[in-house]
């Protein structure tokens, strides 16, 4: 064998074997993925996404677990408890990893001491929507009529989460005459939008597109730095007369403390894969995600950063989780 049909067969070699030595170091138990919200919001679709690509980059596969419950501190507690070997990690957000602590006294989790970070996967952009019989056709019309003696009624997936953040700091920035129903979840929160039982609501871009594309909701504005690619029309918070309103939401993964750096190691590298699989990143561009992915120091800094800048717009705003 010639010095290069030697090389070229230890490369092989080598690449074939990064799968086996990955699955040594996790469990032949399948990674059960804890999404602390009702199915049916972007957080799930995103935690789906995941488990389906990296699936084959696991010893047994990935699954999903809904644990919806207090803004998603339910959820997030149980894994913090959960034994550090690798098979359970729980889905974070803007809300559990970045508002949440300064919203919470006790949220059930310290995310300093109890978790160590897997991977940042995705970001999503958000837009602000209302029911259909809404008299209103801008953000001015919404804007009037949340002022008005009998103001609106917003939902939200739960407090501290992004589509909390958006109509609270409305609230303190225009004197506001509006009500906080929380729900479990985006689903819960669009359902009763779509039923006319809440008056607005700011969600995600993947799991309210398509109610938008359906006609089942009206799209008001871009909660965001610059209009939405999928709703050129619709103008961002500054176009339409209010500065400030810029939020974009993000989730990764997150491990129990205590667990193996090799087993973090592992997981990573399994999902940086799910995020270079073609198929899942066209999933990721047909429902609105930008995927992230890299090594796990890059999800601990943004969980630092989050933290930090939501805790002290929390505090300057004086908001909170009612």
């Amino acid at each position: 064998m010639t010095p290069r049909a030697l090389r070229a067969f230890l490369l092989a070699l080598a690449a074939t074997a990064l799968p086996s030595l990955a699955f040594a170091q996790l469990p032949d138990r399948p990674v059960r993925i804890v999404v602390p919200f009702a199915p049916g919001g972007t957080s799930d679709i995103v935690a789906r996404l995941m488990a389906q690509g990296a699936g084959p980059f696991l010893p047994a596969g990935a699954v999903v677990e809904n644990k919806p419950g207090a803004a998603g501190n339910i959820g997030t507690a149980e894994v913090a408890r959960s034994v550090p070997d690798g098979t359970t990690i729980v889905q974070c957000t803007i809300g559990t990893c970045g508002s949440g602590p300064s919203f919470f006294r006790n949220p059930g989790y310290d995310l300093a001491k109890d978790f160590a970070p897997v991977i940042l996967t995705g970001a999503v952009r958000n837009v602000m929507v209302v029911r259909n019989s809404l008299p209103a056709k801008n953000l001015a019309e919404v804007l009037a009529l949340a002022k008005a003696p009998q103001g609106l009624v917003y939902g939200s997936s739960g407090a501290g989460a992004s589509n909390h953040l958006g109509p609270e700091l409305l609230r303190t920035k225009l004197g506001l005459n509006w009500v906080h129903v929380p729900y479990r979840g985006s689903g819960p929160a669009i359902t009763d939008l779509i039923g006319g039982r809440i008056d607005v609501f700011f969600d995600n871009l993947p799991s309210i597109l398509p109610q938008i594309q359906a006609g089942a909701v009206r799209p008001i504005a871009a909660v965001s730095a610059e209009r939405l690619p999928e709703l050129p029309n619709v103008p961002t918070f500054a176009e339409a007369g209010v500065p400030g309103i810029v939020i974009d939401s993000w989730f990764g993964f997150l491990a129990p403390a205590n667990t193996p750096p090799a087993t973090i190691r592992a997981l990573n590298a399994a999902f940086n894969k799910a995020l270079q699989d073609p198929v899942i990143r066209s999933r990721f561009q047909e429902v609105s995600v930008i995927p992230l992915g890299g090594p796990p120091e890059r999800m601990g800094e943004q969980v630092r950063s989050e933290t930090a800048r939501w805790g002290e717009v929390i505090r300057t705003n004086n908001l909170s989780a009612d």
